[in-house]
């Protein structure tokens, strides 16, 4: 017997970034053995058609009601910091952690869980460069600037754009196993697993020999470096060391 897919609404809102909404997007729309994993909505205020900060058009599935029947509700980024969301917003996110689905703030979506109440008392994160406001605005909240993302309790929150795909695969993780999500990762070429607990340096500077250096060309003796060489980064055990994740291998062309 097939079961239903949990359903995740995508929730956006005015001005949203693109990459921000791929990020959710591209890891609930996944298709794993000829199905999908999820079923995903997107879901805007009055289930209106949507304009990003440039260049895009999103076209809902409904409006806010589409949310009281998700087991999974994603609010991928915040268009403006000082903006509290609508009520009927706060309302429909209230809603769902009351009946125990799970409620995502990506990136500054935190914000959004923040100002519905959802993470007083609670741990959270959210992008580094939020730090000091964030702390001002929501002083109930436990922020964890060394977390990629934080589970509390089905609030689930996460660091910058980049920590928002671990944070997706985490929850299909829990919903599929491992198997699955690594399956989701590798077709979208990103490692398997990052430690939910510790954030990758931003501060470490990149080791001297792993520097890339474009030549224009070598001796006859070593011969050529073709401009269609492979570069193959690969992860170590997936688990990545600050500053010193990547081997990168050159094949060459022999002149």
């Amino acid at each position: 017997m097939n079961l239903k897919p949990p359903m995740v609404a995508l929730i956006m809102y005015p001005d949203f970034s693109p990459f921000h909404f791929s990020v959710p997007y591209l890891v609930f729309s996944a298709q794993v053995a000829d199905h999908p994993s999820f079923d995903l909505k997107i879901v805007t205020p009055g289930g209106q058609p949507l304009k990003a900060e440039r260049a895009m058009t999103v076209q809902p599935d409904g409006g806010l009601e589409m949310a009281d029947m998700a087991d999974i509700l994603v609010v991928p980024g915040w268009h403006d910091l000082d903006a509290r969301p609508a009520p009927e917003l706060v309302a429909a996110l209230v809603r769902a952690y009351a009946r125990g689905a799970h409620v995502v703030g990506l990136c500054y979506g935190a914000y959004v869980l923040a100002y519905a109440g959802l993470l007083d008392g609670k741990r959270a994160s959210t992008h580094w460069m939020a730090e000091k406001g964030f702390c001002l605005r929501f002083p109930r909240v436990r922020l964890d600037m060394n977390a990629l993302y934080v589970d509390e309790d089905r609030l689930i929150t996460s660091a910058g754009t980049g920590a928002g795909l671990d944070c997706c695969l985490y929850l299909v993780r829990g919903y599929y196993g491992p198997k699955i999500a690594n399956k989701v990762a590798r077709t979208m070429v990103i490692p398997p697993i990052a430690r939910g607990d510790r954030r990758n340096s931003l501060s470490s500077p990149w080791p001297p020999r792993h520097r890339i250096h474009r030549s224009t060309g070598c001796s006859t003796t070593c011969g050529k470096i073709s401009t269609s060489s492979t570069v193959l980064m690969t992860w170590r055990h997936g688990r990545p060391r600050a500053a010193a994740r990547l081997r990168v291998i050159f094949s060459k062309r022999r002149a």
